[in-house]
């Protein structure tokens, strides 16, 4: 029994030690990962973090007192943040107006509800301006660390601000000017374009892509009964589908976490206190996030495909799942398996757009008929007409009507 534990031992404190080597990150990895600056500056993402504040207080600095106080977060997670106080922001708008345009009823509502412009103008006036100020910066870093406790800046101040402009083009239009009115939209279109290709978070980009397809479905609408040629409206930019910032800031979430559980005490249960060195040898944070860097690197090279070559490649996209060694790293395999989200679906509501760019271009620019219309993604096809609305087909599920055009009310 001796001489066999004497075998025994040695033999498992070798596996032990093996169990606890880690890979090196690699260099997808490091890639990813050093994109991401949260010691830099950016003026605008102060501005929109404290975009809220009374018009007593500055927006840029309540905003960088604010990501100071996340900033602790980052060092102490269990650190009671100071907010900015709920009493003193100022008030977003509230009512029918400002439905969701993606939800039935909500576009014909704004051409029917009766409110009043002047006062919706006067009593969000900073708001609007405060709206119009970030849209005219020219730059835009997002300054907190993407972990699970970050802070996004509230993006629904802008929606809400853009959407007031939108209602006031909808009464121009109603008192009789649609020239005014489209040159309006044109306008706040172009200054959102240029601001959602700055945008280097999900959340951000999509927030802005939402705003330009109400945009676009509210100039169709007014365009619908205008005999007037509109000009052709550029597609996407590479700049504008870019998912280059966004795939690492996503990326780094799963840094972040990965990291944070290594040789957790409480990996396992909350309230216990496991060894380190037991931990390591069921999970090892370097392997994980190898594992997953493929998935965002992909993200970007998608993002930047034309519609038609999207469609062909997402399938294959779909199938290629992150993976790892469960022998060496089995929990990390068990963490890929259920926290691997599918960003491709993300970067299908950009390529959706580009087919209502399309529709717009080819009904109100080249005033087409319907039979000789081209889908971006599959070439020759008639749209489908349903409910005032054009929608082309598209390789994935729209739930956000982004390949549709309204045509009328």
């Amino acid at each position: 029994m001796k001489k066999l534990l004497a075998i025994l031992i040695p033999l498992f404190a070798v596996v032990v030690l093996i169990a606890q080597v880690d890979d090196d990150l690699s260099e997808e990895s490091i890639r990813l990962i050093d994109r991401l600056d949260s010691e830099g500056t950016s003026e605008s993402f102060l501005y929109l973090y404290g975009i809220f504040a009374s018009e007593a207080d500055d927006p840029f600095k309540v905003g960088s007192q604010l990501l100071e106080e996340y900033r602790k977060l980052d060092v102490d997670a269990s650190y009671a943040v100071a907010d900015y106080p709920d009493a003193e922001k100022i008030p977003l708008p509230t009512g029918d107006a400002f439905c969701n345009a993606s939800e039935r009823g909500c576009l014909a509502s704004l051409f029917s509800l009766p409110f009043n412009i002047e006062n919706l103008l006067s009593e969000h006036r900073l708001l609007v301006a405060r709206s119009n100020k970030f849209i005219e910066f020219d730059e835009y870093t997002t300054l907190s660390k993407p972990t699970i406790h970050e802070l996004f800046p509230p993006y629904q101040y802008i929606a809400a601000a853009e959407r007031i402009k939108v209602l006031e083009a909808i009464s121009v239009y109603n008192g009789g000017n649609e020239t005014e009115a489209i040159d309006a939209l044109s306008l706040q279109f172009s200054q959102l374009r240029r601001a959602m290709a700055l945008q280097d978070n999900l959340i951000g980009k999509l927030v802005f892509l939402m705003k330009l397809s109400e945009i676009i479905d509210v100039m169709s609408i007014i365009l619908t009964n205008d005999e007037a040629v509109i000009k052709r409206i550029p597609a996407l930019s590479p700049s504008e589908k870019s998912f280059s910032m966004i795939a690492s800031r996503e990326f780094g979430m799963s840094y972040y976490t990965f990291k944070s559980l290594d040789k957790h005490p409480e990996f396992f249960e909350s309230g216990s206190k496991v060894p380190g060195w037991i931990t390591r040898m069921f999970y090892k944070p370097n392997m994980t996030i190898n594992s997953v860097a493929p998935t965002y690197l992909n993200l970007e090279r998608l993002a930047l495909l034309s519609p038609a070559d999207f469609a062909k490649q997402i399938d294959l996209s779909h199938s290629n799942s992150p993976s790892t060694s469960k022998l060496r790293n089995y929990v990390g395999s068990i963490l890929i398996a259920v926290s691997s989200p599918q960003y491709a679906e993300y970067v299908a509501r950009f390529q959706d757009f580009e087919a209502k760019l399309a529709l717009f271009n080819q009904v109100h620019h080249f005033k087409l008929e319907l039979d000789r219309m081209e889908n971006p993604y599959y070439g020759n096809e008639t749209p489908s007409e349903a409910e005032g609305s054009l929608c082309f087909s598209g390789p994935l599920d729209d739930e956000n009507f982004l390949r549709c055009l309204r045509v009328n009310i």
